[in-house]
């Protein structure tokens, strides 16, 4: 569904987009900080198949959420039924591209301008040490980032974690549960401003890394703005797989996995 080719979508009254955003905040801190904990080892680090478990169960929550709101609009789940309801499209034209491509780098930049305030929130915050992806605790190698797994030759791990977690549960997931599900059931509230509110909300759904949130509200309303105005949801997961650093990790994954480097 676009602006430019609209279809009737049930809409959503604040109290539910509320809810609707908020379940995911409670969700992610149960997994994190009550499920997290207990599977510390005996000297307090977080083995990596703990991490994945914990993204698996979150971002599936999410997917499947989204799944449960198409059926209940009455589409049947395939990739033919639902293509118009989750703007399943390419943009048309050298203007949409050019504006996808400003939208993206604009949002990117933003992101990474306010990268410091990370840092900043976590000197005052009390952020537990095993927490993956500390910002106050430096990582110089992807090796540093999973002490606990021998890259080389580990094909199920290299899958596991490029293509299971990140595309299918993240980048799949928060697309279809944050954009193509809820941002076009917004509009009845926040009219065409609604790309906006969706944005600001995804960006505040990871309150459950506080610290991370005013470096994600320039990305949410990138996403937002590429999903609703422009009309295109693999542009908004290539966005978000780009925007999260995957294609170095990706880049880094495969020297590892061949023992390079």
């Amino acid at each position: 569904m676009s602006e430019n080719n609209p279809i009737e979508v049930p809409q959503y009254k604040l109290g539910t987009i509320i809810l609707m955003f908020a379940w995911p905040i409670a969700w992610f801190m149960f997994l994190i900080y009550v499920i997290g904990p207990m599977l510390l080892r005996a000297d307090g680090s977080v083995p990596t198949w703990a991490v994945i478990l914990i993204s698996i169960l979150g971002n599936g929550a999410e997917l499947v959420a989204a799944l449960i709101i198409f059926r209940r609009e009455g589409y049947r789940l395939s990739f033919f039924a639902l293509r118009e309801r989750i703007n399943w499209h390419w943009p048309k034209g050298w203007k949409m591209w050019a504006a996808f491509v400003g939208v993206f780098v604009l949002a990117f930049a933003l992101s990474i301008l306010l990268s410091p305030t990370s840092e900043s929130i976590a000197k005052v915050s009390s952020i537990p040490d095993w927490m993956p992806g500390h910002p106050l605790k430096e990582v110089n190698s992807l090796q540093e980032g999973y002490p606990d797994i021998n890259f080389e030759g580990n094909y199920i791990f290299f899958i596991v974690q490029n293509f299971v977690v990140v595309i299918i549960f993240n980048m799949f997931g928060e697309e279809l549960y944050y954009r193509a599900a809820l941002q076009p059931k917004m509009r009845g509230v926040f009219g065409k401003w609604d790309w906006v509110a969706s944005g600001v909300g995804f960006a505040m759904k990871h309150l459950y890394w506080w610290w991370r949130v005013p470096m994600l509200i320039p990305a949410g309303l990138g996403f937002a703005f590429i999903f609703g105005p422009l009309g295109s949801l693999p542009l908004t997961i290539l966005s978000h797989w780009i925007g999260n650093m995957e294609p170095m990790m990706l880049y880094f994954g495969i020297l590892a996995l061949f023992g390079i480097g």
